[in-house]
């Protein structure tokens, strides 16, 4: 067992490496398959907000496009790096992401970050519904998957919906577990308003572009 914790930690780093993990953690494998029972260890977590109504399917397609490049949290939160980020394109099945979760902040910097792995084990795109699912990686100090789809539903209103399951690695000591989930939640909330923002004042953006 670690003695203080199974995660990457880095200080006063401002992440401009971070493309490098994506090549030395690879191949590293994930440490969760849906095949695992859950038990009372795990947190289920859902969640679901709504966008507004779209009766062009201009909103629809905005929100997809903020969360299919991954737009979701704000980034005094996490950062992340990904071929997608380096390729200019929607994520796709397969694709590895490296989130610098910030840890501590005094006086606006950063000063200790978590660094992780998670890879897109599913993507959806359809006529009325977009969204992904990934899994964490073995360099992670959590197990588990978390999704997100937005869905233009047939009165018109666009949701994002988002779901997650997770507990802990088994190796990381117990005292840090009420941190990470009370961190895990307020990323949760935090992500969710911000996602609302960003897909609001592309909107706004795109309707701007449009009438003039």
């Amino acid at each position: 067992m670690a003695l203080l914790t199974t995660v990457t930690l880095e200080w006063l780093s401002d992440g401009c490496c971070d493309v490098k993990y994506l090549d030395e953690w690879e191949q590293v494998p994930l440490n969760y398959h849906a095949s695992i029972p859950l038990d009372e260890t795990w947190h289920i977590d859902k969640y679901e907000a709504s966008l507004g109504h779209d009766a062009t399917g201009e909103l629809f397609a905005c929100a997809a496009d903020v969360l299919m490049r991954y737009e979701f949290y704000p980034p005094d939160v996490l950062t992340h790096m990904s071929d997608f980020d380096l390729q200019g394109r929607w994520l796709q099945v397969g694709d590895r992401i490296v989130q610098r979760v910030h840890v501590w902040q005094l006086r606006g910097r950063v000063v200790l970050d978590a660094v992780v792995m998670n890879e897109v084990t599913a993507v959806t795109q359809a006529d009325r519904r977009c969204g992904f699912t990934c899994v964490t990686t073995a360099r992670h100090v959590e197990q588990g998957e978390w999704s997100a789809y937005v869905a233009w539903l047939p009165d018109g209103q666009v949701v994002l919906r988002v779901s997650s399951v997770s507990r802990p690695v088994p190796e990381e000591p117990r005292r840090n577990y009420r941190f990470i989930r009370a961190r895990q939640q307020q990323a949760h909330r935090r992500g969710l308003s911000y996602f609302q923002e960003v897909v609001q004042a592309r909107y706004r953006e795109r309707l701007t572009a449009v009438s003039s």
